[in-house]
């Protein structure tokens, strides 16, 4: 149901830093060294993951941290504040508000592809994650099949 890969030492999130010139949140930063990107209810979330060049060459459909920035990676009218983090199965882009950051945490926005702005927002990455779990967790069983929602 889920798939998340081996966290990142330190030092590769400082080198994504310098290159991007940003700082992540202090629980981003944590998150990312216990948690380096996956999937959450495959094929639901794309977890963004710091590319690590020496490991492999980077590979097709998955998110990378550093691309983050990169004009054809960003949605159309996505301002420069938002670091995405994860790709949503129907188009849509999760980010942190980079801006709106304490250094410790920063408010997730969801950026809607077709209507070209926020349509959803958090207070922070945990609040995030947990919505997304819930959510997830009422669409799907533990055995990352799809429940039979009858309305």
């Amino acid at each position: 149901m889920h798939k998340l890969n081996t966290g990142v030492n330190e030092e590769i999130l400082k080198e994504i830093e310098l290159k991007l010139h940003i700082q992540f949140p202090q629980i981003y930063k944590d998150f990312l060294q216990m948690c380096n990107g996956g999937g959450l209810f495959i094929p639901g979330t794309v977890l963004s993951e710091s590319y690590i060049p020496f490991n492999a060459p980077k590979k097709r459909g998955v998110s990378y941290l550093n691309d983050s920035f990169y004009p054809e990676r960003r949605p159309v009218g996505l301002p420069d504040r938002y670091l995405i983090i994860a790709d949503l199965n129907y188009g849509d882009t999760i980010c942190i508000d980079l801006m709106a950051s304490n250094m410790y945490d920063a408010p997730i926005i969801q950026w809607d592809k077709d209507m070209k702005d926020i349509s959803r927002s958090w207070c922070g990455l945990v609040e995030w994650i947990m919505d997304e779990l819930e959510e997830g967790s009422l669409l799907v069983d533990y055995d990352g099949e799809e429940k039979d929602l009858d309305f």
